[in-house]
C-alpha cells in the first residue's frame, strides 16, 4: 500500500480530527467556572478523543517514518500546540450590532488558550497537533521526498472543505425554513421557544462546519497549495453565516441589489435529498443565478 493511500485510511478513519474542534468550542462556551457535572462531561470527552488521536498519532508516525530520514523525527514534539481554535465564529447567532461580540470571542480565546493545557503540563487532547504533512510543513516534506503525501492531503482538504460548505448551505436553509414555517407563525410562548431552540441547533451546526472549513483551509495554505485553489476556497467571515431570511422569500420584492455570501454560487455536490428546507436553498442558487444573468 502507498504512503499516500496509507495517510487517506488513516485520515479517514480518524473522526478525531472533527472532535477537537467540537471540543475546543464546548470548552470556551462553558467557560472559567464549569460545574461538577461539566467538568465530568469534559474529562470524560477529553479522555475519550485522547484514545483517538493517540491510535491516529502512532499510525501515522509510522507512515512518516517510513519516509523520513531516521534522524527527522520533528513531528514528535509533545509541546507542540494546535494553532487554529475556531474562536471567530463563536456567538456568531447573535444579532448583528452586539458591541461586545467581539470582546466575547477575545474572552473565549483567552479561556481556550489558558485552558488548552493539564495539570502536569501536557497538551489537551483538544489542542494536539495530528501527524499531518500540513502540520510538519511543506519544507519537512520537500526534505524527506514526501511530495505525494502533500498532494494526498491536498485531495482530502479539497474534500473536507466541500463538505463542509455543503453542511454550511444546508444548515443556513435550514434556519431559514425554520423561520419561515416555525419561527414567524408562532403565537404561543411555547411555540417560540421550541422554533428558537431548533434555530439555535442549527446555529450551532453551522458554527461547527465554518471552524472546519477554516481548518481545512489553512491545511491548504500549510501544504503550499496554489493560488487558483486558495481563490476558489476563501476565508469564511463571520457575517458570510448571516442569512437574510426575506431574501429567499418568494412574496419581497426589490431583492436583486442584494448580494449572497460567495459560496451560494458555488458548484457544491451532495446538495440533493436533504429535508424539505433543500427548496430554500434552492430558491438561493436561484437567485444567485438570475442575479448573473441580468449583470451579463
Amino acid at each position: 500500500m502507498s504512503s499516500a493511500v496509507s495517510l487517506g485510511n488513516c485520515f479517514d478513519s480518524d473522526t478525531g480530527i472533527i472532535r477537537r474542534l467540537s471540543l475546543q468550542a464546548l470548552v470556551r462556551k462553558i467557560g472559567r467556572s464549569p460545574t461538577p457535572d461539566q467538568s465530568r462531561d469534559i474529562a470524560l470527552k477529553r479522555s475519550r478523543l485522547q484514545d483517538k488521536v493517540d491510535a491516529f498519532q502512532r499510525q501515522a508516525g509510522s507512515m512518516l517514518h517510513s519516509v523520513s530520514d531516521d534522524a527527522d523525527d520533528s513531528w514528535g514534539d509533545e509541546h507542540a500546540r494546535e494553532k487554529y481554535n475556531g474562536a471567530e465564529f463563536d456567538g456568531v447567532d447573535e444579532e448583528e450590532g452586539d458591541d461586545g461580540r467581539d470582546s466575547v470571542a477575545e474572552e473565549h480565546h483567552q479561556v481556550q488558550f489558558q485552558g488548552n493545557t493539564s495539570p502536569n503540563g501536557h497538551i489537551n487532547a483538544e489542542h494536539t497537533p495530528l501527524h499531518l504533512p500540513s502540520h510538519l510543513g511543506h519544507g519537512w516534506c520537500n526534505r524527506n521526498a514526501a511530495e505525494n503525501l502533500v498532494k494526498a492531503e491536498l485531495r482530502l482538504r479539497e474534500g473536507q472543505l466541500n463538505d463542509a460548505l455543503h453542511h454550511i448551505r444546508i444548515a443556513l436553509g435550514h434556519k431559514s425554513y425554520v423561520f419561515r414555517n416555525d419561527v414567524r407563525p408562532a403565537r404561543t410562548q411555547r411555540l417560540k421557544t421550541r422554533a428558537w431552540t431548533e434555530v439555535h441547533a442549527v446555529e450551532t451546526s453551522v458554527q461547527h462546519h465554518a471552524r472546519v472549513y477554516n481548518r481545512a483551509r489553512q491545511a491548504l495554505i500549510e501544504l503550499g497549495a496554489d493560488a487558483s485553489l486558495l481563490h476558489r476556497y476563501r476565508v469564511l467571515e463571520r457575517q458570510d453565516l448571516k442569512i437574510d431570511t426575506t431574501v429567499i422569500a418568494p412574496d419581497v420584492c426589490g431583492q436583486r441589489n442584494k448580494s449572497l455570501p460567495w459560496f451560494w454560487s458555488m458548484d457544491v455536490r451532495r446538495d440533493t435529498n436533504v429535508g424539505e428546507w433543500l427548496n430554500d436553498c434552492r430558491r438561493i442558487s436561484v437567485y444567485v443565478c438570475s442575479g448573473r444573468c441580468s449583470t451579463n
